[in-house]
């Protein structure tokens, strides 16, 4: 039993000297890259919704203007990703509505190009339509979600 009880002790102890030695050895190579020691600082994630009629996929002008105010604060160069995130209201035909999320998404995207943002920083997810149980619910459901981080 003491034999059990003295490796146990030395294993506890051994492995904050094994995690130690890891670093010294990486202080050691004293890397003077100042690249390597860039810090990168994350901001958190952005949202924006963008809202539709019942049954279009075109932007409104308030939309394009709240777009418009929305990159002239935030440098685009800066920007890591950018999510669009397209649902539509399940009333009516899904067939229909499943197109809808798509070309809302699309406009929203094409828009976003337009201003100068890289369409390889942009990814899209088209969600399936969902039934709103109010008016409001269903106003709601008809948009494209905008999530986006700024890299300083």
């Amino acid at each position: 039993m003491l034999v059990g009880a003295g490796f146990f002790l030395f294993w506890l102890w051994a492995k904050p000297l094994e995690k130690q030695r890891i670093v010294l050895l990486v202080r050691k190579e004293g890397n003077s890259n100042p690249e390597k020691n860039t810090l990168i600082l994350e901001s958190p994630i952005r949202e924006l919704s963008i809202f539709f009629e019942a049954g279009s996929s075109k932007l409104e002008k308030e939309s394009i203007h709240l777009l418009q105010a929305e990159w002239e604060l935030n440098p685009i160069s800066q920007i890591g990703y950018l999510s669009l995130i397209g649902s539509a209201d399940a009333s009516g035909h899904l067939t229909k509505n499943r197109k809808l999320v798509k070309d809302r998404v699309r406009n929203v995207e094409s828009y976003l190009v337009s201003l100068g943002i890289p369409k390889d920083k942009i990814n899209q997810t088209f969600l399936e339509p969902i039934y709103g149980k109010n008016p409001e619910l269903r106003r709601l459901l008809r948009s494209v979600q905008i999530q986006y981080k700024i890299e300083t």
